[in-house]
Formats: structure tokens, C-alpha cells, sequence
């Protein structure tokens, strides 16, 4: 029989054993210690079979921006087990008992890194995220000019307060990513010797813009660009015309950004290698909290009936009736649409991409993962703050 607990110190040693052994990574100190700050920020459940411990998690206690707006969200990490439990339902177990625990802990939203979609779509996950990744080779660069603004390569330790404020910044009105805690920069975005900084400054000495990069590759010959975070278009390009000196000395050069983010302004030639890619996960765990958090346009009275079918998170399985008037949003349950032309009715995986802006309602009303009338799908999406859902950070 299996039985879900959390875990404590005195189980550490087990919890970093079940992942060396799963994720076949080397049982060295330095990863013995990254591990051990993850347990430590973490809420780690386990799953038992009588007293060995056979599978396990982690929740991490983040925060994200959604518009202005500041969520609780809960990171799920380090899910593994050993090979010969796999397929008798532990980890479905420890997924019940983690939206559980964050839905007490007031996390109304979730991610996570899946080794597959299809798995994590089980437990009310979805994808929400993309990603843009840019090859551009040293002949791209044409001719860049040296940066006439000041861009100076700087450490972390002498320049982290204002990293972080120009991040928070530029992030807080975005949808989805992290709001970064010192120990998250830290012990994750800068946690490797390898990274280096770049900052630009203007001409007020202002910091307006941020560059982490690295030499990576066989032969070092790649320059890979890590986040390039800029408040001003000046920035940008003077950051860009950073890396562009460097174009003699690498043999390609690598940056992954937003999924709508383009780079043709910056280039002579618009035909750079780039290519999509799905990233992070999410769910939404406490859909009627997490509505009455959501900033949605106030720009006329709107009531919806919103029908939810969570196999996982039972608590959310109502009609919820939504009402905007003025700038107050009531979120209430119903038995029943008032009105049945304003009723909508999807899955929690439907609701969250809609609301994270992965998809618009039409599109998803046009797959048919969105039952709703035409009408009610675009008054529905004008009421949502518009922009695409972006993350930095893995987990």
C-alpha cells in the first residue's frame, strides 16, 4: 500500500538518492548542495511503499506578474520514481495531494517542466508557454557598429540590486514570469561560474538594460545569451551592438526570447535561423480565486456563466458566474446561466490557456476545446488584458 507524506531533513538523503539514481546525474557535492537548497525552499511530498521511499516532489513557492497583478504560484519540480514502481499510480497520487496542498497554500496557479505533454495533460496541466530561439551566425551581423552608449561588463555581486530592479520592472506587467526572490537569482539564474553581465547604462547613467551571457560549446565557441532584458529600445540596440563586436571571435551565436519576439529591426538581413519550441506547463488550481485576482478590461458591464469540468481538482468543477460592472468583478457560484447565451463551458486545461493568453477564445472556440456562441467568445476575450505569456526561468 502507498501512503503520501511530507517530507523533512531526516529524509533528504532518500529524496537525493531516488534522484540520482532516476535522473542519472553524478553524486558530486556540488549537485548534492543545489539539491539540498531546493529541498530546503521547497515543500517536498513522498510517496511510501510501508517505510522506503519510492517516489517524490517538489512544490516551490513562487510568485508570478500578470499584469501589475501579483499570483501565488506553485512551481512542481524533482517528480520522480524508481523504475520498478512506475505506471502503479504514486505519482497521480502525489499530484492529488500537491494541488491539495497548494490550493491550502493560497497557489492558485501551477507549472511545471514535463518530460511529456501528454502525461501532465492527465493532471490538468497544459502547455502555456513557447519560446523563440535564434541561431544567428557571425556574417548576420554585417555591420554593427561598437556601442556609442556605455555597456560595461560587470559582476553580480557589485550590480545585483540593479539587475533585479530593472527585471522587475520590465516584467511586472507581462504575463506569467517569475517575480524573483533573491535566493531564485541566486541559486538559479546565476548559479553558474560560467555566466557573465553585461549592463547598459544611459546617458543619465541610468541602468536601462541587462545582458547575461556565456561562452559555451565544445570549443567555447558559441555565444550563448542567457536573458537580454531592456526597458528602452536604446538599450536593446546598444546591447545588441555589444554582442555583435564579439562576431569574430564565435562561430554562431545562440538567444532564446519570447515567442513573438523579433529581431529583424536589429539586422540587416531579416532571414535569421529561429525556430519555436513548447516550453513550461501550467494549470490554474484555484479557478475561483484566481478569477477574482484576474485584471480583467473593465470596458463595459459584462456577466459570463463559466463551466469548469477538473478531474483532478474537484473543487473546481462549478458554474462560476462572472460579473464586471464599472471597476468591481464579482465572482459568485450559480446553479444555472441567467442567461444561457452567456454561458461558456471548458475543460481547466481550456480555461488556462485561455486566460494565460497561450490561445485567444476564438481559437479555442474554433477547435472546439471552447463551447460558447461566437458572440459571447469575443466579449469574453475583450475583456482580457492583451500580450503573449512569457517565462525566464526553469524549474
Amino acid at each position: 500500500m502507498t501512503t503520501i507524506r511530507k517530507l523533512t531533513q531526516e529524509n533528504f538523503e532518500d529524496v537525493y538518492q531516488l534522484n540520482v539514481y532516476a535522473f542519472h546525474f553524478k553524486d558530486i557535492d556540488e549537485a548534492k548542495e543545489r539539491m539540498r537548497h531546493e529541498f530546503e525552499h521547497g515543500i517536498a511530498l513522498g510517496a511510501f511503499s510501508e517505510t522506503k521511499l519510492t517516489s517524490s516532489l517538489i512544490i516551490f513557492p513562487f510568485e508570478v506578474y500578470y499584469h501589475g497583478t501579483i499570483m501565488k504560484m506553485g512551481g512542481i519540480g524533482n517528480v520522480t520514481s524508481y523504475p520498478e514502481v512506475r505506471g502503479q499510480g504514486s505519482v497521480r497520487q502525489l499530484m492529488e495531494t500537491a494541488l491539495a496542498e497548494m490550493k491550502d497554500r493560497g497557489m492558485i496557479m501551477s507549472y511545471l517542466a514535463p518530460f511529456s505533454y501528454r502525461f501532465y495533460r492527465k493532471f490538468g496541466y497544459e502547455a502555456a508557454f513557447e519560446k523563440r530561439r535564434y541561431e544567428i551566425m557571425p556574417d548576420d551581423f554585417g555591420a554593427f557598429e561598437a556601442p556609442r552608449n556605455a555597456v560595461d561588463r560587470v559582476r553580480w555581486e557589485e550590480q545585483k540590486e540593479e539587475l533585479m530592479a530593472i527585471y522587475n520592472q520590465k516584467m511586472r506587467q507581462a504575463i506569467g514570469p517569475l517575480k524573483r526572490k533573491e535566493w531564485e537569482w541566486e541559486k538559479r539564474v546565476m548559479s553558474s561560474t560560467k555566466k557573465r553581465i553585461a549592463l547598459f547604462r544611459d546617458t543619465n547613467d541610468v541602468p536601462q538594460g541587462y545582458l547575461l551571457y556565456e561562452f559555451s560549446g565544445e570549443h567555447l565557441n558559441t555565444f550563448q545569451i542567457d536573458e537580454l532584458t531592456v526597458l528602452t529600445g536604446e538599450a536593446e540596440k546598444a546591447l545588441w551592438e555589444f554582442v555583435g563586436t564579439h562576431a569574430a571571435g564565435f562561430d554562431r551565436f545562440t538567444y532564446t526570447g519570447r515567442s513573438d519576439q523579433r529581431l529583424t529591426h536589429l539586422f540587416q538581413e531579416a532571414d535569421l535561423n529561429q525556430k519555436m519550441t513548447s516550453s513550461m506547463m501550467a494549470r490554474i488550481v484555484d479557478l475561483e480565486n484566481f478569477l477574482k485576482q484576474f485584471p480583467f478590461k473593465r470596458v463595459k458591464d459584462q456577466e459570463f456563466w463559466l463551466e469548469v469540468t477538473d478531474d483532478m481538482a474537484k473543487w473546481n468543477e462549478k458554474l462560476f458566474r462572472l460579473s464586471i460592472k464599472g471597476q468591481k468583478v464579482t465572482v459568485s457560484i450559480a446553479d444555472q446561466p441567467d442567461d444561457k447565451s452567456r454561458y461558456l463551458k471548458a475543460s481547466i486545461q481550456t480555461w488556462t490557456q485561455l486566460f494565460m493568453q497561450f490561445k485567444t477564445a476564438g481559437d479555442l472556440q474554433f477547435e472546439g476545446s471552447l463551447s460558447a456562441s461566437k458572440e459571447t467568445t469575443r466579449a469574453l476575450q475583450d475583456s482580457l488584458p492583451e500580450g503573449v505569456p512569457e517565462l525566464h526561468d526553469y524549474f
